[in-house]
């Protein structure tokens, strides 16, 4: 299947401004809930999607609410619309509900800011259970796995809360999930293990239950396409379409010989993997939500390009390589090769017009100006600059307000009452 043709495309692709509205309207469903209904209502904490459309669903805070039931009839826009609306503050006459309910002890309630810093933080881990990078030996799959795992837990959030649903189960089952979906299938025992390395143990039970509750959020939409496999398809192009006429004026060695000196495949490697490693910042931010994977792609080819390039720019982008091992990589105009590449280009009867090249080109060079920031921790990218003192903070707030892990205290409670009771019967 076709990108353009997937669900990912028509349905899970937004613009700032959605993603923002979408989780402002989760965030104030909870909230509503735990303000008002007494700790004793969470009834087993079974409840599904379908308990979410009900009377009573309503009423239940673990209530997992699918996606296109809380979208909306808003059009869906896309992400020229600019930088997006903030998410709904506290001072916002229209909030609602800031604690919660006097019988769960009138905690106060996470902001919809709190819980995408929280939702930020744990995605940022998800490499580090599943994937290349994964703490574990027995967790080590493709990038592609941990891509995939990113985006159904962000998916997850756009519709449901933190407050409703653990996110370290969540983080466990999207990894599970991904596996499933890949093709590359790990027993879940080992992810058990894995959360456990990573100081975070969730139990196998609980990992199986939030798979059933993440896949009912998403909307059984399990197809995502990554960008790894855009980034090695684009190389592989630049390889042999450099080389032509029309490409040979669109790439530069430095040094004196760089006018005489002709391209050869491991020219693209430093760039190639430059890339990648980009892409696995890009994979646990926002922007696979706003941006098709090839865009994505392509502008982590062309930061890459500027980094290896570009004296001191080489080290921070984590690529391994040293000044000298990079002087000799070629200057491409990866723009240049956008509008060059698919000019006047009839593949499969279709042939692309100047209006739609540019347009490519647009986003792409916008996009690469938003992966820049990546590094400054913004769109949603928790790999860098994080502030563990606000997180400690917040992961505080979550557990007084939380609906989740209530129920099983008042059983353990309730055990204990027991035990002592027979004790003294005894």
């Amino acid at each position: 299947m076709h990108y353009e043709e997937s669900s990912q495309a028509k349905k899970w692709r937004l613009s700032p401004a959605e993603l923002s509205s979408l989780r402002d309207r989760a965030n104030r469903r909870v909230r509503d809930v735990l303000a008002r209904e007494a700790e004793g209502g969470d009834g087993d904490g079974d409840a599904t999607m379908g308990d979410a459309a009900t009377e009573g669903g309503a009423s239940n805070p673990l209530a997992v609410y699918g996606f296109a039931d809380t979208r909306g009839d808003r059009p869906k826009a896309t992400a020229d619309d600019g930088g997006g609306a903030p998410l709904m503050q506290e001072s916002d006459p229209n909030y609602g509900p800031t604690c919660t309910s006097a019988s769960r002890g009138g905690h106060p309630l996470l902001t919809p800011s709190d819980e995408a810093s929280l939702v930020t933080f744990y995605c940022s881990k998800i490499p580090l259970l599943v994937g290349p990078h994964a703490m574990l030996s027995s967790c080590r799959r493709a990038a592609k796995v941990a891509a995939t795992a990113c985006l159904l837990f962000r998916r997850f959030y756009l519709s449901n809360s933190v407050m409703a649903h653990d996110p370290k189960c969540m983080l466990a089952a999207a990894a599970f999930l991904a596996t499933k979906v890949e093709d590359c299938m790990i027993l879940v025992g080992y992810l058990e293990m894995g959360t456990k390395e990573m100081s975070a143990p969730v139990p196998i039970n609980d990992i199986l239950d939030a798979e059933i509750r993440l896949i009912e959020g998403i909307d059984f939409d399990l197809l995502v396409f990554s960008p790894y496999k855009t980034v090695l398809s684009y190389t592989e192009d630049l390889r042999t379409f450099l080389k032509t006429e029309k490409g040979r004026k669109l790439i530069a060695f430095p040094g004196e010989e760089g006018e005489k000196r002709k391209l050869v495949g491991e020219d693209l490697r430093p760039m190639h993997d430059a890339a990648m490693k980009i892409c696995d910042d890009a994979i646990v931010s926002d922007l696979p939500m706003l941006f098709a994977p090839g865009e994505v792609g392509l502008a982590s080819l062309m930061i890459a390009n500027e980094y290896v390039n570009t004296d001191g720019e080489a080290s921070s982008s984590g690529e391994g390589k040293t000044d000298s091992e990079n002087s000799g990589s070629p200057q491409i105009d990866i723009v240049g090769y956008i509008r060059t590449r698919f000019q006047d280009t009839n593949e499969a009867e279709v042939k692309a017009d100047a209006a739609a090249i540019d347009a490519v080109a647009n986003r792409v060079a916008k996009l690469g100006q938003m992966m820049r920031e990546l590094k400054e921790g913004k769109h949603g990218c928790g790999n860098y600059e994080v502030d563990m003192a606000e997180l400690k903070a917040l992961n505080k707030k979550l557990k007084q307000c939380r609906a989740w892990g209530t129920q099983k205290k008042g059983n353990k409670k309730k055990k204990s009452r027991k035990r002592k009771a027979e004790s003294e019967e005894a």
